[in-house]
């Protein structure tokens, strides 16, 4: 009876998150408007970011060749433009989760194709909010794109190894690169070196990356503790 009804509503017409028509597809997206998305096109091996056409080696950008990040790549579904900043904002501050489950799905795949022909890693990291903000948003949204990557890709979550210790100012106030590195120094923490014992790759979920000062944050400590590989996965790359 349970699957007769799990059936029945696949079979049911849902509302596509971008332009509202009914959709029968598997998740809340029209075949139209999923096409039209600003998917990531191609970008620097390390940060994720899209070179200018005219850059001299568009698979390494200057800053990473200069200052390598401290993790392996960053990957990113889409560009940070519309409509992906409105969904993502809808997902974040008004608790919009179709969105955000819809396009959870559509980097789950991406991740799934990437690591088919090489070692996924040992385990998923979302980037941690601190308490007085997780309590008043009332969920960590980078947690609930890990579960569904978790689901998806069959790598394993924890939504506890890591997390932010101090409430920083939000990084978007930030004006110079100094001050967005500052405003995160000892931010974060590992809660708990038990549940990185012989963890040694990593993949750190978050919504978007713009500066990589967060995920530059994290990505320290996580090696300190011994993590060797850490990829980091977004939905959205913004550009610096």
């Amino acid at each position: 009876m349970l699957n007769l009804s799990r059936r029945l509503l696949q079979l049911m017409p849902s509302p596509c998150i971008v332009c509202g028509k009914s959709s029968r597809a598997a998740y809340s997206l029209c075949p139209d408007c999923e096409f039209d998305l600003p998917w990531a096109g191609p970008c620097c091996i390390r940060c994720g970011e899209e070179p200018p056409a005219t850059a001299p080696n568009p698979r390494s950008c200057a800053g990473c060749t200069l200052h390598p990040p401290p993790f392996a790549c960053c990957r990113a579904a889409f560009r940070y433009q519309s409509p992906i900043d409105s969904l993502l904002s809808g997902f974040k501050f008004r608790a919009r989760f179709e969105a955000g489950n819809v396009l959870a799905l559509l980097l789950a795949e991406k991740i799934a194709q990437h690591y088919r022909n090489t070692t996924p890693p040992d385990l998923l990291l979302p980037v941690p909010l601190h308490p007085k903000r997780l309590r008043q948003r009332g969920f960590n949204q980078a947690l609930e794109i890990a579960r569904v990557v978790s689901k998806k890709c069959g790598i394993p979550l924890s939504g506890n190894a890591i997390v932010k210790m101090r409430d920083t100012t939000a990084q978007t106030k930030m004006h110079s690169a100094g001050a967005r590195k500052q405003n995160l120094k000892n931010a974060f923490g590992v809660a708990d070196n038990v549940l990185l014992h012989r963890v040694k790759s990593v993949a750190l979920i978050d919504d978007v990356v713009t500066t990589m000062a967060t995920v530059s944050s994290v990505s320290r400590e996580l090696r300190g503790c011994g993590i060797r590989h850490i990829d980091v996965w977004c939905l959205a790359r913004a550009n610096r």
